[in-house]
């Protein structure tokens, strides 16, 4: 008995077939939402109010979901671009597109302090307990994270001096039971009663330097969780070029001048490796959660994030009324 042979699909036909697919509310995404519905979450679907429209968005939680489909989001498309035989031109473009633009969407959402999960279509249908757990177990941190945001926080600065290049660096050597010992750290401390962070930074500066700062710049803060401690540490962080005076010895530590491309090298927390980079950056202050065990392990790193600009509304144009 002869193979039958498989006639190719007329232009029409693959045109139809695809003017089918949905753009929203696919398979996939249904599946996903069913069982979320199930276990008891609420969540927004396709909202316009997230750049991107994620399939599923967790509003209060800032986690966005995207389910995407092999073919459209271009699953392994070096490999498998290959397998296309017709309309290339089109296709082949299109989707990488389709890749850009959600290299695009993701960077823009982590920006904005979103935690973004993509799940491609065979994962859902073929596993979907696990993403449903993955999906579930993350919106439920960042849930307690939200909430311990908003409870009683303890309040410091830090403050990097800079000059030549090199910024003034504090390496704690002196203190009895510091938790900060034998690590290099900026210069700061915690906020005094009706004190405002850029006054804590001039006020700490000149206690543990003898330098009075004139100017600094705000970068941005940094939210610090201990796992075992209820209550968070803010830490507000500046640099400044503009200072002035002579330098004295410090009670806390020894000051030094480190040039900034060897800052790395120094025995410093983990967490703070991840925002050091970042002061050098003269755009919007961004904002960190750094998570730490209780033996000191840097756990997570969560960020940077920056809060987008609201956009300005057009006033409207009040109508002439018309003359007699």
């Amino acid at each position: 008995m002869a193979d039958k042979v498989r006639k190719p699909r007329s232009k029409e036909t693959i045109s139809y077939t695809m003017s089918r697919i949905r753009g929203k509310d696919t398979g996939i995404e249904m599946l996903l939402r069913k069982e979320l519905t199930r276990r008891g979450y609420h969540y927004r679907c396709n909202t316009k109010h997230v750049f991107g429209h994620p399939d599923v968005s967790f509003k209060s939680a800032k986690v966005v979901v995207f389910c995407d489909s092999e073919f459209w989001h271009g699953y392994h498309f070096e490999e498998n671009k290959a397998k296309l035989h017709s309309n290339l031109d089109y296709w082949i473009p299109k989707i990488e597109h389709n890749i850009e633009r959600d290299k695009e969407v993701n960077a823009r959402l982590k920006r904005e302090g979103y935690t973004v999960l993509r799940y491609w279509g065979e994962e859902i249908n073929k596993d979907l307990d696990r993403v449903v757990k993955e999906v579930t177990e993350v919106v439920d941190k960042k849930i307690a994270l939200e909430s311990l945001r908003k409870a009683e926080k303890e309040l410091t600065t830090l403050v990097y001096l800079e000059r030549d290049e090199k910024y003034l660096m504090l390496l704690r050597n002196k203190k009895k039971n510091d938790e900060n010992a034998n690590k290099y750290i900026g210069v700061g401390g915690h906020l005094e009663d009706g004190e405002s962070p850029l006054d804590c930074v001039k006020r700490e500066v000149f206690e543990e330097t003898g330098l009075t700062v004139n100017k600094a710049s705000y970068k941005g803060f940094v939210d610090f969780f201990k796992e075992g401690k209820d209550k968070i540490e803010r830490m507000y962080l500046y640099t400044s070029t503009d200072f002035e005076g002579e330098m004295i010895e410090c009670n806390e530590g020894t000051l030094e001048w480190v040039p900034i491309n060897k800052i790395d090298d120094l025995p410093l927390w983990e967490g703070d490796r991840a925002f050091l980079p970042l002061l050098k950056d003269e755009g919007k202050p961004f904002h960190m959660t750094l998570i730490y065990s209780k033996d000191d392990e840097l756990v997570e790193v969560d960020g940077p994030s920056y809060e987008e600009t609201p956009k300005k509304k057009k006033k409207k144009r009040a109508k002439k009324k018309p003359t007699k």
